[in-house]
């Protein structure tokens, strides 16, 4: 009797407690996803509570299929680093040989780099023949790489002497309004969100760099952390959400009414 009674009541707890579904999750484990500061796609706060298109686009993937994820917050370079040696299993990012060397890869958006500029600045000419005199100081995200063409940009610019390597977008838009930094190159969409908390937008000047390539950006699963049919059955969602524009969807949620620096985003079909 008393079993029995212990029976109903553990049942009854049970189906007190919120559930995503009451099918077991086809997922072996929850997934670690690498957490820093992407602009409009993943912000973190002091809490380090993660927010965002990735967060908000992840939960659509949870309801759908009940497999969780669970946010590591750190910084770039070191989420990069974490992911290309297995301790990661997903993470944002533009695409690269090296990634795709160690890890599976769906497209998402693509956008041409740009040199994001002061517009008032000593001695300022024209913005690409600064950049290459050597006469714009230049802050860089640590761990943003976009390919061969962006790596040799950035050498040439180091030997200068004119390159700075910084945490995140919000460490240049902070240096560019105390005029302690001249210009970025990135994305201008990776780096609207910074722009916009610093006020910025009136005072800077966006212009696209033909020399460099599209840069590609999506979602990257580990090939080393997760077991294969935990991967096809995680892409297979995704691709499917994405085909139905569930994260563009999102995006536009998001940006409504806000600056202006998003519109050379090109989102891409899987």
């Amino acid at each position: 009797m008393f079993q029995q009674r212990a029976a109903m009541y553990l049942i009854g707890f049970l189906m007190t407690l919120p559930s995503i579904s009451m099918a077991a999750t086809p997922c072996s484990r929850p997934f670690i996803v690498a957490a820093s500061p992407l602009s409009i796609f993943m912000e973190v706060d002091d809490a380090d509570r993660v927010t965002g298109v990735v967060p908000d686009f992840l939960a659509e993937i949870t309801k759908a299929t009940g497999c969780q994820f669970i946010y590591e917050v750190m910084p770039r370079i070191r989420a990069l680093r974490m992911f290309e040696s297995g301790k990661i299993d997903l993470i944002a990012a533009s695409r690269t040989a090296t990634r795709d060397a160690i890890a599976d890869y769906i497209n998402v958006i693509s956008e041409q780099p740009s040199l994001i500029v002061l517009k008032e600045r000593p001695n300022g000419g024209e913005p690409l023949d600064d950049l290459m005199q050597g006469k714009l100081t230049v802050n860089v995200v640590r761990g943003f790489d976009t390919g061969p063409e962006y790596r040799e940009l950035l050498a040439k610019l180091r030997q200068k002497n004119q390159l700075e390597d910084v945490l995140d977008t919000d460490v240049i838009a902070r240096k560019m309004l105390e005029k302690r930094c001249d210009a970025t190159i990135v994305g201008t969409a990776t780096f609207a969100k910074s722009i916009e908390k610093f006020n910025l937008a009136s005072k800077l000047q966006a212009i696209p760099m033909e020399s460099l390539p599209l840069t590609y950006s999506g979602f990257y699963f580990s090939k080393t952390s997760i077991k294969e049919k935990d991967r096809l059955l995680l892409m297979a969602e995704f691709n499917s959400s994405l085909k139905a524009g569930k994260l563009k969807d999102i995006f536009m949620k998001r940006v409504k009414n806000m600056s202006e620096f998003y519109h050379s985003i090109s989102f891409e079909k899987p």
